[in-house]
């Protein structure tokens, strides 16, 4: 099996391919039959779905072990890191809140991390040389990004192109600019029985629940007299024992699927105009750049491994590798997936795109916040710290 160039991925881009596409089994990591925990959603439930699988008379039960939304999450962690660890290069913009006096210090919040990317309300919210980012001259450049107009997203954040965004938090509100999501992926557990899982606690101080106990203003707790209003149990405070409980939790399978497409029509809408002029050579730069932010995400998210969360640690049961989709009827191309190679790819992207003459910003964008942002954490800090309850789920 031959490893992906650039070349591959250019002229894939230009032509008339469909996508790229990987499809990995998974178990777990304890092996076949091993237990793993789905995400809860609302109401402590799993999203079981039926669906319908190759080989299978009728649909079969399957769970969401990682969703499309968590799935870019995950890529644009492993684009962060590489981007910390030097090993790319790429436009950038955060927020650095070193200098903001609060009670649990904030480093910086890049475009990669903040949810809804280069649109995000911390960026809105945040200065650049004192102007509001939105209302500086680079922020404003935002105003006027569109799918014919992608240059100006390329210049602060190429992968807000890949994993989409809308603008509704800026100065347009609801119409502001909508890139959709070019990179979709995420993993689902086959044939699926729901467990069960316990839970207790042993107190080794064997502290009793008929010792009353009170919670005090400071947000601390003492002892209670006998009937006192507002008296509570040890275990309120998680102190004395707590009898075993059993629900359900958890979840067999057969097996699990991970599954991810970089759609190469929705990137190819994207055009790179500079001065509102167009050429070929700016678009196949611009484009084949965004298609290898997406194969690079694929490949270090990859590598860095599939622990999803507590108790849901998958293994590749075969080599990890992508298709290219290229013409309807033909077998799809295969191609090994490695961080080095998609490294490589990226980096041959980059030069193409320096060289068509677009934009490419070395240097990070670095942003502070407002004072008013600051004001907001800072009392959303001291709310939780003095009021647990308020913390919302």
């Amino acid at each position: 099996m031959s490893k992906m160039n650039y070349k591959d991925l250019s002229v894939a881009v230009s032509g008339s391919a469909c996508a790229f596409r990987g499809r990995t089994r998974l178990q777990p990591a304890d092996g076949v039959g091993g237990k793993v925990f789905p995400p809860t959603h609302l109401n402590g439930a799993y999203a079981i779905e039926k669906r319908v699988v190759e080989g299978r008379d009728a649909p079969i039960d399957c769970v969401l072990l990682d969703s499309v939304q968590s799935h870019a999450n995950r890529c644009e962690e492993a684009l962060q890191l590489a981007i910390d660890r030097e090993q790319i290069e790429m436009p950038l913009v955060e927020v650095d809140f070193s200098d903001a006096d609060l009670i649990n210090p904030v480093a910086r919040i890049t475009a990669l991390e903040a949810p809804h990317r280069i649109s995000d309300a911390i960026l809105r919210d945040s200065e650049l040389d004192g102007t509001a980012f939105r209302k500086s001259d680079l922020g404003r450049r935002m105003d006027y990004a569109s799918l014919k107009n992608a240059t100006p997203l390329l210049d602060l954040s190429p992968h807000s192109l890949l994993f989409g965004i809308w603008d509704s938090t800026g100065p347009r509100g609801g119409l502001g600019v909508k890139f959709q999501r070019s990179l979709v992926g995420e993993i689902i557990g086959y044939d699926i029985s729901v467990g069960k899982k316990t839970a207790s606690r042993i107190d080794p101080l064997q502290i009793v629940s008929a010792v009353p106990v009170k919670e005090t203003k400071d947000n601390d707790w003492d002892l209670a007299k006998e009937k006192e209003k507002g008296a509570i149990k040890p275990s309120a405070i998680n102190h004395g024992n707590i009898p075993p409980t059993i629900e359900e939790g958890g979840v067999t399978m057969a097996y699990a699927e991970h599954s991810v497409v970089i759609s190469l029509p929705a990137i190819r809408r994207l055009r790179f105009p500079i001065d509102g002029e167009y050429t070929r050579e700016r678009d196949q730069a611009g484009q084949s750049l965004v298609a290898a932010i997406g194969v690079l995400s694929v490949a270090l998210a990859t590598e860095q491994g599939f622990d999803l969360r507590s108790r849901c640690l998958l293994w590749p049961e075969t080599k990890v590798t992508m298709d290219l989709l290229d013409q309807p009827g033909s077998d799809p191309k295969p191609f090994d997936l490695d961080s080095e190679t998609a490294i490589a790819i990226y980096n041959d992207a980059v030069a193409a795109v320096q060289k068509a003459g677009l934009p490419w910003r070395t240097e990070r964008v670095v942003l502070k916040p407002s004072q008013k942002l600051v004001k907001l954490v800072r009392a959303s800090q001291e709310k939780a710290t003095n009021d647990p309850e308020a913390v919302d789920a």
